[in-house]
């Protein structure tokens, strides 16, 4: 016989429920614990922690540290990370007091700035060291807001994966693409509070939320506790007649999914589907179904279900999961950078291998053709013109006989410098064409009626030939 249990209640599951503690630090972690509020948070208790005492007055957390009485003085780091840390140490006891009693502490903070990039690893180191497991969600700058602030940002991510178990990181440039063109900037800004409300609402629920396949606290210790690792995180939720795929297509969109492509490389990955009391078997056979595409057959889904009256008609969907620094695939592609300089380096090399022999080709036609001629050209202009068929082997046969009629006459410089500019393609051949158009030229006018005549040489110049042609004087 099967009796049942009337005083069983959800007061015995109360004992079940793990303390946990939502941690801001800074002045944008303080904006989006205040939205995490806002939203509706249950059985998690909230502390804010900031060197700014106006911003921490304004805050509607329960708990509130001031860090750096004496460093800040209650205005703040001014953007110096270093100022942010040494606050941080001023009020360690402070924050220790702050974290106690607590198995999992999620800390939300903004990178970049003085308070969030230096306290908020030392706030992630003192938790870890406290025994809690540590989940930290960031921001990361605007790529306008400089490179000095990114750089900032980029050390404290560093640091802070050294204490915390997951950090989950979400960057202002991506939340940016999540809002229309036309919505204002306070409405950008806000995106990335948005987007960790509902990432810490939602493990929250996940944790502390009973469920008909509940997931416990050590199926979110195999999703996150990897080293160094990064968070990978999607929420959906939908009330269409299609609202299965409507809500895991909302949670792959999540810009720390990447469509989904991301899961391809997680070794485990928890999901938890919850809807109301309308929510079907078949409704969450196809949503398993369609992740199913997104991940390797060897990772392991840690999968829970919540009815909650709740959700109405409303179905929705939390993906978790991790990547190491070994698994995470943004590391591969930042190395090959690197590889590429040195693929980059090897088109070089062998460029420099096809440039060689072109320097011994260029080095033969600069002592054959171009340098010879650059020198002979201008010799050839105002001094060696006579010199040039005199050397010349094939000049000397075609002079010699001249000789005895019009040795001179047949060498005149001016001649020989109107050729050259005329054809410079063959020199060898306007030497002795030019030799040949003088005697034909000088021929009908130099003899004339003295034709049977001997000539009349003195020095070398015929003085039948008129001044004017033997000056190469112009008439005129």
């Amino acid at each position: 016989m099967i009796q049942l249990n009337k005083n069983y209640s959800l007061p015995e599951r109360l004992a079940e429920f793990i303390p946990i503690k939502i941690v801001s630090v800074g002045g944008a972690g303080l904006n989006a614990l205040d939205r995490i509020v806002l939203d509706g948070l249950e059985r998690a208790d909230v502390v804010a922690i900031n060197t700014d005492v106006q911003s921490l007055t304004s805050s509607v957390a329960t708990r509130k540290v001031q860090l750096g009485r004496s460093v800040s003085r209650g205005l703040g780091a001014g953007g110096d990370p270093e100022v942010g840390y040494q606050a941080a140490l001023e009020s360690a006891d402070e924050i220790r007091e702050a974290l106690a009693d607590s198995r999992v502490i999620f800390i939300c903070a903004g990178l970049g700035g003085g308070t969030g990039s230096g306290g908020a690893p030392y706030v992630a180191q003192a938790a870890r060291e406290a025994g809690a497991l540590v989940i930290a969600f960031v921001t990361l700058p605007f790529a306008f807001e400089g490179k000095r602030r990114n750089a900032q940002a980029r050390e404290a991510l560093a640091r802070l994966s050294e204490f915390a178990h997951a950090v989950v990181c979400f960057e202002n440039d991506r939340m940016g693409d999540l809002t229309p063109p036309q919505a204002g900037i306070h409405q950008a800004f806000a995106m990335a509070d948005i987007t960790i409300s509902q990432s810490v609402r939602s493990i929250v629920n996940l944790i502390q939320r009973p469920g008909l396949i509940r997931i416990g606290f050590d199926d979110l210790l195999s999703a996150l506790r990897t080293r160094n690792s990064r968070c990978l995180f999607g929420y959906g939720e939908s009330d269409s007649d299609n609202r299965a795929h409507d809500a895991l297509t909302q949670a792959l969109k999540n810009p720390l999914m990447d469509r989904g492509r991301m899961l391809a490389d997680a070794t485990h990955v928890l999901v938890q589907v919850a809807g109301g009391p309308g929510m079907t078997l078949s409704e969450v056979e196809i949503l398993m179904q369609e992740l199913g595409r997104h991940v390797s057959d060897q990772t392991q889904i840690l999968f829970g279900a919540v009815v909650d009256a709740r959700l109405g008609d409303r179905l929705g969907v939390t993906i978790l999961s991790s990547l190491s620094a070994e698994e995470e695939p943004v590391l591969p592609l930042q190395m090959p950078p690197a590889r590429s300089s040195a693929s980059a380096a090897s088109p070089v090399r062998e460029q420099c291998q096809t440039a060689t022999p072109e320097l011994e080709v260029q080095p033969e036609e600069q002592a054959v053709e171009v340098r010879p001629l650059e020198e002979t050209v201008p010799f050839e202009e105002p001094v060696a013109a006579e010199a040039i068929p005199v050397a010349t082997p094939s000049i000397e046969p075609s002079v010699i006989p001249i000789r005895n009629g019009e040795p001179e006459r047949a060498t005149s410089t001016p001649k020989e410098k109107s050729v050259p500019w005329k054809e410079e393609k063959a020199p060898a051949e306007k030497s002795a064409t030019p030799a040949k158009q003088e005697v034909l030229q000088f021929e009908p006018v130099t003899r004339g009626r003295f034709e049977k005549s001997e000539p009349t040489i003195i020095e070398g110049e015929d003085l039948d030939v008129p001044t004017y042609l033997r000056k190469n004087i112009k008439v005129k």
